[in-house]
């Protein structure tokens, strides 16, 4: 019996025309330099001919369970193998979302329903995006656009508002049923790790990159009327694409919302000792402390690399952080997460381990890009528990600037921590349309939200730029602590 592949959804806009592919198919990986997909356009993820096989998102996103404590990003690479070539032709530019092991790690969430979406100009390929469809409520908080929208987590900070506007916060969010069922299903332009996830091709120009970003707000919001969604949102994006995608979106109807900032500590000094020698005196004696305290515990760093990394050392100490939080993830949920990392992008890892009499005490989990590394996720046993800043920054410094690494990511949230040891605050914005009921409440709680998280990074010392749709109001809130170091449990 012959059958016949549904015809994939489409939408156009100005030159522009995108395709969305079933749920577990991406172009397949050895498309031509010229950035056109293989003969039939699709290549099916995951393993055996069932598709991927699933995991929960434990792992996947774990700045969504711990982002106050360390936050992350999910950006990779190839790793050693060297860099591989996507659908749209483009060499993999060092970032996870570049990389076609990570379609397929994303694929294997059974938290959002994971479709790739096709961008074409004049029947070429020129661009290509992750999208994640939550049919009901209890997907992934950070990219759950109905929970996302006034849910206190580390991208609305309430407490940041002045007396009129909490009051204002706490009426509005009090309004929204609960489970906000009335704005599903809901569709994310984004990918695990806090990214906008859209793939150029090679050889397109910054300014044809912020065409495919400007035409992108109205193609989503024509693909996720096709879906039946009641609420979409296009998240993650910062400089240089922010303005362009701002512009667009609000003609579209979106509402601009910053979410955070992407952390990075740019490495330049050749070695640890010109590392040290070059910091101020204030962040000298405060990384000599910090280290000193570490080393006089009795802890020493190890380093794992490749897929042997994520050992059952690491799962445990990852399954305990969990329990100490409040946060879900019970050990076979955490195994089956680590599992899908080992398997699909094992030979990007680096693990630092703090070690005290040959034991591993706790972790950071990276991801290495050529010259970069992300921050995954971290798990420390509760006599390790003072070891994180050591561990985190100092140590992962001295081990980078050792093994050929000029850049570290350390994802959004506990900006002060990052910042005072010489992050950079890279702002991330969110543009959001729902379509239900309360649609105008949900637009008022993220002028709310987004002022809040403005007002974090004023206090940090590093304000954000705002996009044209966002004022940033003057700072009426006193605010001199940084709460950074409380985990906050939701569903990256």
């Amino acid at each position: 019996m012959t059958t016949t592949a549904p015809t994939p959804l489409t939408a156009h806009h100005g030159s522009f025309t995108t395709r969305l592919l079933p749920p577990g198919h991406h172009p397949a990986r050895d498309a031509t330099a010229q950035g056109g997909p293989a003969q039939d356009g699709t290549a099916q993820g995951g393993s055996g001919h069932g598709g991927p096989a699933q995991h929960t998102g434990t792992a996947q996103d774990d700045t969504e369970q711990n982002a106050t404590e360390h936050g992350s990003t999910g950006q990779d690479a190839t790793g050693p193998a060297g860099p591989a070539q996507h659908a749209t032709g483009q060499t993999d530019t060092g970032l996870i979302w570049d990389d076609p092991r990570w379609l397929r790690f994303t694929a294997r969430t059974d938290l959002h329903e994971t479709h790739c979406l096709q961008v074409l100009e004049e029947d070429r390929p020129v661009a290509l995006a992750t999208l994640l469809l939550t049919h009901k409520p209890g997907g992934l908080l950070f990219y759950d656009a109905p929970r996302l929208a006034g849910t206190a987590s580390p991208m609305a900070e309430p407490e940041l508002l002045d007396e009129a506007e909490r009051k204002q916060w706490d009426r509005l969010t009090a309004s929204l049923p609960e489970d906000r069922a009335d704005h599903y299903p809901s569709l994310a332009l984004a990918t695990f790790g806090n990214h906008h996830g859209v793939v150029h091709a090679r050889g397109r120009s910054p300014e044809q990159r912020r065409s495919v970003m400007a035409a992108l707000p109205a193609l989503l919001r024509q693909i996720a009327g096709q879906l039946g969604c009641r609420s979409t949102a296009m998240l993650y994006v910062g400089e240089p694409d922010a303005e362009p995608v701002d512009a667009a979106a609000t003609r579209a109807g979106y509402h601009a919302t910053l979410l955070g900032a992407d952390a990075v500590h740019e490495l330049r000094a050749e070695d640890w000792e010109q590392y040290v020698a070059g910091l101020s005196s204030r962040r000298r004696r405060g990384l000599r402390k910090e280290v000193a305290a570490y080393e006089d515990s009795g802890f020493h760093t190890v380093a794992t690399t490749g897929p042997e990394a994520l050992d059952d050392t690491v799962i445990a100490l990852q399954v305990a952080h969990r329990a100490k939080y409040g946060l879900p993830g019970g050990h076979e949920r955490v195994r089956r997460d680590f599992d899908a990392l080992r398997e699909e992008i094992g030979e990007s890892c680096v693990v630092l381990g703090a070690a005290r009499e040959d034991r591993v005490l706790g972790f950071a989990l990276y991801l290495r890009a050529g010259d970069a590394l992300f921050l995954r996720t971290v798990g420390f046993a509760p006599e390790a528990s003072g070891c994180y800043l050591a561990l985190t920054y100092h140590e992962t410094t001295r081990w980078a600037l050792e093994n050929g690494i000029r850049r570290i990511h350390y994802g959004l949230a506990t900006y002060e921590a990052k910042f005072q040891r010489g992050c950079e605050l890279q702002p991330r914005w969110g543009w959001f349309a729902f379509d239900g009921p309360d649609a105008e409440v949900f637009h008022e709680v993220l002028t709310l939200q987004s002022r809040s998280i403005e007002r974090r990074l004023e206090h940090v010392g590093s304000p954000a730029t705002p996009v044209p749709s966002r004022t940033l109001p003057p700072s009426s809130t006193a605010y001199t602590a940084d709460t950074a170091y409380t985990a906050y449990g939701a569903a990256r």
